[in-house]
């Protein structure tokens, strides 16, 4: 992305494609998603700000503002909760199961795609080898 854009993207954004830079570094990680397309929203509750990441196959192909009306069937996933929360989440300072057990993240969409965006998560908060697990 070109620096003027990126310093245009929102926060949400940002930190979005700080993470997928990191997915996409571990190829082990994104050759286990094969298979895998969703549409993706994060929407914070407490400011407009939003992402949507559309994955195909494993791959993160697009990061853009939300759509915050958009709703399943356009998005596949839909991931709600603070600002703070949900940037901590992206920058790999907070796993998402906590917050979503405690109430601070609220979810619409099937439940194995919510784990599999946490299994995503874990995986890079803890480090997970580009050769994958052992």
């Amino acid at each position: 992305m070109r620096e003027d854009a990126q310093a245009a993207a929102s926060p949400l954004q940002r930190a979005a494609q700080t993470l997928v830079a990191r997915y996409h570094g571990q190829p082990k990680l994104v050759s286990d998603q094969a298979g895998w397309s969703r549409i993706i929203a994060l929407l914070a509750d407490d400011t407009s700000d939003g992402v949507r990441l559309e994955i195909t196959n494993g791959q993160v192909v697009s990061i853009d503002p939300s759509d915050r009306h958009a709703t399943p069937p356009v998005l596949d996933l839909i991931v709600r909760g603070a600002q703070a929360t949900l940037q901590r989440i992206l920058q790999l300072q907070q796993l998402p199961n906590e917050p979503y057990l405690f109430g601070e993240l609220t979810v619409e969409g099937p439940e194995a795609d919510f784990l599999r965006l946490d299994y995503i998560l874990t995986s890079l908060h803890f480090g997970m080898p580009s050769e994958g697990w052992r």
